[in-house]
């Protein structure tokens, strides 16, 4: 409606409401345009920060090359600590251990054997493989996915009200224009004449300073979001966040901090807790970054048990086995000495 009646306002030759209306017009859209693009370099930059590099055979040698150049039929290999970088199909190599909890929200890994797909984003937590690339960038299960969330088209309560506001505004305005139409046709009155009349309740009926005043309130907010962290890529989303009393999701919604803890410890009979965590601990390495050895290290760390390597020694360490289902230490104890809740009170103990 705004932008009829600056075309309006053009034929009549009213220069003046025409320029204060394209103002407010040129206004509102170069907020809106502003904003989008501060989110969009905001988001640009955490991509730039969360590129990943990828270690694939080229030529019938390993080099590393930035993901984004790789191919489907690219061979490729992960192991500890990486992030995959394309959906891929595992070739070669023992098992893998693999963080889906970007995809599936689940905390513990999962394993992962040759002919089985990992998905790209996924984080390698065990072991090392050699996989051929599947599918890349947006034709990956994560990319189709964000395809989706990128193509819904909903609509917020802010834009329905609007939108109510201004179906209202229309049809009054159009209802009053067509009565001066009819009653100037009556009246053989000059047709320049009724146009202004009909500019001036085009004018009258729309609130022509609404929109900026919405975008600039709107972009404010998003200012403050983006000082506390929080990136705002469509300022309607502000309005529904801001109308949000009650936040209900499952366990795959992902808002949570994805780590594992021990809330309390029950031991068997004839040991205590304070041994339970003793021989986790000896049988758990942080370095693995093994969600359950991790856990348990934190317990300890929280309890009085810091000193449970004090008086022994790690003799060899096995990671954890998909086989078995364990993790194994051999632990000698220093000076000889029985090793704490051993059933056969033996120097030297296996843990698991």
């Amino acid at each position: 409606m705004i932008e009829a009646a600056a075309i309006i306002a053009a034929v009549i030759g009213r220069w003046d409401d025409f320029s204060i209306i394209l103002a407010m017009l040129l206004l509102n859209a170069g907020v809106g345009f502003w904003q989008r693009q501060k989110a969009d370099h905001a988001i640009d930059l955490l991509k730039q920060k969360l590129a990943l590099n990828a270690k694939v055979c080229r030529d019938g040698q390993w080099q590393t090359i930035p993901a984004r150049e790789l191919v489907p039929g690219d061979l490729v290999r992960v192991r500890l600590g990486d992030i995959v970088p394309a959906d891929i199909n595992l070739l070669t190599g023992d098992y893998l251990m693999v963080d889906q909890s970007t995809l599936t929200g689940e905390s513990l890994p999962v394993e992962k054997k040759a002919g089985e797909l990992v998905y790209t984003g996924s984080i390698v937590r065990q072991g090392e493989m050699d996989a051929q690339v599947t599918n890349t960038g947006m034709n990956t299960y994560f990319g189709r996915t964000a395809k989706l969330v990128e193509e819904a088209r909903t609509q917020s309560h802010f834009q329905k009200a609007l939108i109510k506001i201004g179906d209202y505004l229309m049809l009054m305005g159009a209802g009053m224009v067509v009565i001066i139409f009819l009653v100037s046709l009556f009246r053989h009155q000059n047709i320049l004449e009724t146009l202004q009349y009909a500019l001036v309740l085009t004018v009258a009926a729309v609130p022509a300073t609404l929109p900026a005043v919405l975008s600039v309130t709107l972009a404010v907010g998003a200012g403050v979001l983006a000082a506390r962290g929080a990136i705002a890529a469509k300022m309607a989303a502000l309005d529904e966040l801001a109308g949000m009393d009650v936040l209900c999701c499952d366990k795959t919604g992902t808002i949570t901090q994805n780590a594992l803890s021990i809330a309390r410890v029950v031991a068997f009979d004839g040991f205590s807790e304070a041994e339970v965590l003793r021989c986790g601990g000896l049988a758990s390495r942080a370095e693995d970054n093994d969600p359950i050895d991790l856990a348990i290290i934190h317990k300890i760390e929280a309890s009085a048990a810091n000193d449970f390597q004090k008086d022994s020694a790690i003799l060899s360490f096995k990671p954890f086995d998909p086989v078995s289902k364990r993790t194994e230490a051999e632990v000698a104890m220093k000076g000889g000495a029985p090793f704490p809740g051993s059933p056969r009170a033996r120097p030297r103990s296996s843990l698991s």
